[in-house]
């Protein structure tokens, strides 16, 4: 079990798949929430501590884990300075986009261990991506512990904070990229004919198989698309019109388009 005691600044779904991460590694007294919104902590099981405050959140941990919304950040910073919290000690923990470790310093007024996390959605289920980086006040035994602690969480890997923007795009918006792929292969079954019972099962069963492929078979996307695409065939077809209406420029312009709203958000815009 660990000792260490962790606070959570905002309960939402990404908060409650870290905690649920936790189960068995962390006792529920040394865990202590803390939202604006009250009725969140219905979702929880009793035994959590409440704090009354977010300074009284702040003080009672750690590891002071922030998981509010970008745009929230300035004015949860700026409380917790006005409130004139002790920094000494904590380490900081943002799974927000955009929030770097010193824009938390600037927002504080001070300096403090920060880790910057960018997990993503899947980690809800046990299989997410997570990006990790930290500032140089992180002691290796607090890095070790979040690095641990997400790991349960699914896949997780240390990443330059430079890069930590950019990932965005590549791990955490990136789910809704596949989702919006998946409805519209959905929506056109459906105009094509097929029943809805079971579709998704069969589009999810593609896209497992696809992605195992690409894991074990050490084969290039290039290398896999040869092999599923035959002259003159109806995937040739199917690809010629997904270049003809410029899918693969979409998907680049749409990466480049959210790691530059996580560079706006950095800057506090």
């Amino acid at each position: 079990m660990s000792k260490k005691t962790f606070s959570f600044i905002g309960t939402g779904n990404m908060a409650r798949a870290i905690i649920n991460g936790m189960a068995g590694v962390t006792e529920r007294s040394q865990i202590c929430l803390y939202d604006k919104n009250t009725a969140q902590y219905d979702n929880f099981e009793s035994g959590y501590v409440i704090a009354p405050t977010i300074a009284d959140a702040f003080a009672f941990a750690d590891y002071v884990v922030f998981a509010v919304k970008p745009q929230n950040f300035t004015d949860v910073l700026a409380e917790l300075k006005e409130a004139g919290v002790d920094t000494e000690g904590k380490t900081a923990v943002t799974i927000a986009a955009g929030i770097s470790t010193d824009f938390i310093c600037r927002g504080l007024g001070r300096e403090i261990a920060c880790i910057r996390v960018m997990p993503n959605t899947p980690a809800l289920l046990g299989k997410g991506v997570t990006a990790l980086s930290r500032n140089a006040r992180v002691s290796d035994e607090a890095f070790d512990e979040i690095f641990s602690l997400f790991s349960r969480l699914g896949h997780a890997f240390v990443l330059d904070e430079s890069m930590m923007n950019d990932i965005i795009a590549v791990n955490s918006s990136s789910p809704a990229y596949v989702f919006l792929f998946v409805k519209a292969m959905y929506d056109t079954a459906l105009e094509m004919g097929f029943p809805k019972e079971g579709l998704i099962d069969i589009l999810c069963g593609v896209l497992t198989g696809s992605a195992e492929m690409l894991q074990k078979t050490g084969k290039t996307p290039d290398e896999l698309i040869a092999m599923v695409k035959s002259p003159k065939g109806t995937t040739e077809w199917a690809l010629n019109k997904l270049e003809e209406t410029g899918f693969e420029k979409s998907i680049h312009d749409a990466m480049l388009a959210c790691s530059q709203r996580a560079r706006e958000l950095s800057a506090g815009k």
